[in-house]
């Protein structure tokens, strides 16, 4: 990312399906995974790699990572002057940090992303939901939405488009009593204040 230019390279993610926190919550468990930490401190390639975010000015998404590892990335990001951290999907598994995990990232500067998906019955991918919009709502209160940025985690073959699954997602929380100005401040306002553009 640090080498694309014309600034279109910005995200830079941790672990994702390989992550350890993924590995050990998933159907194999004992496959390998990629590590960000070990015995509870990040790992030098990884402190590594947020110093090259830093100096870029790009941005840090923390991935499938723990709940416990999110908050040691925000730490060092925001110790090595990050400007622009987000919690990957932070009520998702494996993640599925508590509202004070979530009020802590984000008193730290993190944005807190919130996906519609884990809300759905989907038999084709044989899923759940991991929590409702309801439970979206009470976190989204209890955070702040000035910290909160909505996104879908969709676009698997078979399930609804992203953009069809952001209104539904927008619809289910206007019906929990949030405004029009505050999904427009969690879905575009805290986006573009994460990519770091102008906010209209």
């Amino acid at each position: 990312m640090a080498k694309v230019t014309g600034g279109y390279g910005r995200v830079v993610w941790m672990p994702t399906l390989e992550s350890e926190a993924g590995v050990r919550a998933s159907s194999n468990p004992n496959r390998p995974f990629v590590g960000v930490s070990r015995n509870g401190e990040l790992l030098k390639e990884v402190k590594d790699v947020i110093g090259v975010i830093a100096k870029y000015n790009l941005v840090l998404a923390t991935g499938h990572s723990s709940a416990e590892e999110d908050l040691l990335l925000v730490r060092e990001a925001r110790t090595q002057g990050v400007q622009h951290v987000i919690v990957t999907h932070a009520m998702s598994r494996p993640v599925q940090m508590t509202i004070a995990q979530m009020q802590q990232a984000a008193r730290e500067g993190a944005f807190i992303e919130l996906v519609y998906v884990h809300t759905l019955t989907i038999p084709e991918l044989h899923r759940t939901p991991v929590y409702s919009i309801a439970d979206a709502a009470q976190a989204i209160r209890q955070v702040g939405p000035a910290s909160v940025i909505l996104s879908t985690d969709m676009g698997q073959v078979g399930i609804e488009l992203p953009t069809d699954g952001l209104a539904h997602f927008a619809a289910g929380l206007r019906a929990q009593g949030f405004t029009t100005a505050e999904l427009d401040r969690m879905l575009k306002e805290n986006p573009a204040r994460l990519l770091g553009l102008p906010v209209h």
